[in-house]
């Protein structure tokens, strides 16, 4: 497997900061998109509340690549550059690390938008983020 381009994970975490922008919109409008609920107060906190967790989710999803390839990266130039000995060493400093640190990236990324989805379906229903009664 030909590993792909760190511009890939730098676009995904591009697209992670886009979300966190819109959840940042999404929570500076607040009460002014209350008429596009009619006026519900219930209706609109529990959408707010399964959109952001929902984002949220997706934005840790598309952030998961570029952290740990990254992390992977440095732990590499400081083993280099420490000439660090030792199992966790030689396993971080062989050549397959940066791809497997790619797929493990891969992988957390589709966990994480997994979970995400799940506590937002979770949060909608009020299992997980049950509203004031």
């Amino acid at each position: 497997m030909d590993p792909l381009p760190s511009s890939t994970e730098g676009r995904l975490l591009l697209a992670a900061f886009l979300l966190l922008l819109t959840l940042i919109g999404l929570s500076v409008l607040g009460e002014r998109t209350l008429p596009l609920f009619g006026g519900n107060r219930d209706l609109a906190a529990r959408a707010y509340k399964t959109l952001f967790v929902g984002l949220g989710g997706g934005m840790l999803a598309l952030a998961a690549p570029a952290l740990v390839t990254g992390f992977v990266g440095r732990l590499r130039a400081l083993f280099t550059r420490i000439e660090a000995k030792g199992a966790i060493a030689d396993a971080i400093l062989r050549d397959r690390a940066p791809e497997l640190a790619q797929t493990a990236g891969f992988t957390l990324m589709a966990l994480f938008a997994l979970a995400g989805a799940v506590a937002a379906l979770l949060v909608w229903t009020g299992i997980l983020w049950p509203g004031e009664r």
